[in-house]
């Protein structure tokens, strides 16, 4: 196998174990939706080697995509809200935040690396893997359905203004 399979298959189950990994706080001493799992602490602490920036790649990835999942919970109170180690729960607007925020820098992180670690052809074939990944986990998760619905409306804007940022005044004629 070629690096740049390799690298690609390492993003792609690192990206599966990243759906669920912020999860893993529920067998450990943390509590559920602890701060350290339920952020993009997880996929930093893989940047401290080169080698492993392609499992940062798609540990990134999928904790961005859970963490898009649980900032829709039925009700932000208790089980639901971010724990801090040893300060105890933030209160519903902050778990908003925190949940949001993290999952955005996952996210950023994850198209970040993907651009400085795979050619175009793999980074299209590992976007077409994460796009169909994510959203059948979204399907059947809590809190799932808002971010689907979210992602396919941002898609739509995307499409439906595409190439007008650059029509000016000037390119009517």
């Amino acid at each position: 196998m070629t690096p740049a399979l390799a690298a690609v298959a390492v993003t792609i189950v690192a990206f599966v174990i990243g759906l669920t990994l912020p999860d893993v706080d529920l067998h450990l001493w943390l509590g559920h939706r602890s701060a350290l799992t339920h952020s993009i602490v997880p996929a930093c602490a893989l940047l401290a080697r080169r080698r492993w920036y392609p499992a940062a790649c798609g540990v990134a990835a999928g904790t961005g995509v859970h963490l898009a999942a649980d900032s829709f919970p039925n009700r932000m109170i208790g089980y639901a809200t971010v724990k801090l180690p040893f300060a105890g729960s933030l209160g519903a607007g902050a778990s908003y935040a925190w949940l949001a925020l993290n999952a955005l820098a996952a996210l950023a992180l994850a198209v970040w690396l993907a651009r400085r670690l795979h050619a175009p052809w793999a980074a299209l074939l590992l976007t077409l893997a994460a796009v169909v990944a994510g959203a059948a986990y979204l399907w059947r998760t809590d809190g799932g359905w808002p971010v689907l619905a979210l992602a396919v409306g941002a898609v739509w804007i995307a499409w439906r203004f595409r190439g007008r940022a650059n029509d000016g005044p000037s390119s009517r004629a």
